[in-house]
This record gives structure tokens, C-alpha cells and sequence, in this order.
């Protein structure tokens, strides 16, 4: 199966990166998100317009890409839309990424929260439920073929789901920390399910959990 990952943040300090994109990146490289190589994986910690990211998704198509996971991260005056979202202002139409390969997640969210970009983003396997297992990286690969073509939710999307972590023409809602309280709750709905990774089970976690948030915010103003 050939796979990429495409992350792209906006950070709005030079030498450091979003912590949302980096708990993403780790998630990806654990056991529970599918073992990715970092061949697999492109990060754009400092922003992605229009045009390269057409280029990207060409040259990702042309590779027969089996299955495409796609991470936006923006700012908190960052929006998305019924067509797409802005990311460091620059606009993001939706139509960019379908019709790419066959099985794709592109997801919106947003975070202020920074990590210097030379500090290691990769957390141990323990932190992701997968208990320090000692797995050949051919096993790692079927489990991660295994849990990514058995979604079902690919056949009802035909192929393309779209995640975005506020509603529509709203901004991302950010934890007290700065972190992306959608992102975060969404890593949480893919680390509970045994099986299969089900992206929708983690958009609805994740959506609860907002809304919980900003009832609480509402609350406390």
C-alpha cells in the first residue's frame, strides 16, 4: 500500500512549530496510528500556499497513492468553510485534494501553542496505548494496512472525508493551553478504537468535546 501523511502548520514565532502539528506527527509514527516512515510523511511547519500544494498533490497522485492523510493546522484567526478554510490567511479550496487517490482524510484545526522545531516531537509508543509492544516493521505494516482499508466510512465518502474542527464560516477553538481542543480530542477517538482506525468516531468525539468547551467558556465568562 502506498501512503503519505501532508502536515502543514503556521507557527507565529520563527524556529518553533504548532504542538497540535507535532502530537499529529507522533500519533502517525506510533504503533496506534499506523507505524508511518518518515518517507511517508511531509511537513510544512511554516505554512503551505495554494500553488505548492496543488504541486504536492500532483506529484501524490502520480505516485498511485493508495490512501492520503491530510492535517491542516491554522491560528486562532484562522476559519474553515463549507469549501475549504484559511491557513496563515491563505485560502484552502476543498476541490484541491479530492479526486487525489481513492481512500482520503483532510483535517482542519487550529493551535497557538509552540514547541521549539529542534525538539524532538516523537513521545514513546506508551504514550499512544501501544504499551512498548515489540513489533517487525513488516507486522506494523499490515496492521496499518489492516486498519486503514477496512474503514468503512471510505465506501460511504466514496473515498474522501472531510474533518473540520469548527463550524462553518467559525475559527477553531483552542484549550487553555493553546492547543487545538479538536485536534486533541480527535487523537483521542483514533487511540480508543482496537481495530480499525474510525475517523468518524473521531470527528464526533471530537466535535463533543468542543462543544463541551465552549459551553464551559460560556459559563465561566
Amino acid at each position: 500500500m502506498t501512503r503519505y501523511a501532508i502536515l502543514a502548520g503556521i507557527p507565529s514565532k520563527s524556529g518553533f512549530q504548532q504542538k497540535s502539528l507535532c502530537d499529529i506527527y507522533d500519533f502517525l509514527k506510533s504503533n496506534s496510528g499506523g507505524a508511518w516512515s518518515d518517507k511517508e510523511i511531509l511537513i510544512f511547519p511554516e505554512g503551505v500556499d495554494a500553488e505548492l500544494l496543488k504541486f504536492v498533490l500532483r506529484r501524490v497522485a502520480e505516485a498511485g497513492t493508495d490512501f492520503l492523510f491530510l492535517y491542516f493546522c491554522g491560528t486562532e484567526n484562522d476559519f474553515g468553510s463549507a469549501d475549504g478554510f484559511t491557513i496563515g490567511g491563505e485560502k484552502i479550496k476543498r476541490v484541491y485534494m479530492e479526486e487525489t487517490c481513492k481512500a482520503q482524510v483532510t483535517v482542519f484545526d487550529g493551535c497557538r501553542a509552540l514547541v521549539p522545531v529542534d525538539d524532538e516531537c516523537e513521545k514513546g509508543e506508551e504514550d499512544f496505548g501501544d504499551e512498548g509492544n515489540c513489533v517487525s516493521d513488516e507486522e506494523k505494516q499490515q496492521i496499518a494496512a489492516a486498519r486503514i482499508l477496512s474503514d468503512e466510512v471510505f465506501g460511504k465518502m466514496r473515498g474522501s472525508l472531510w474533518l473540520n474542527g469548527c463550524g462553518d464560516g467559525g475559527k477553531p477553538l483552542l484549550s487553555k493551553d493553546g492547543c487545538g481542543v479538536y485536534t486533541t480530542a480527535f487523537l483521542e477517538g483514533l487511540c480508543s478504537s482496537e481495530k480499525m482506525l474510525d475517523f468518524v468516531a473521531a470527528d464526533r468525539n471530537g466535535r463533543f468535546m468542543c462543544e463541551v468547551a465552549r459551553e464551559e467558556a460560556f459559563e465561566n465568562a
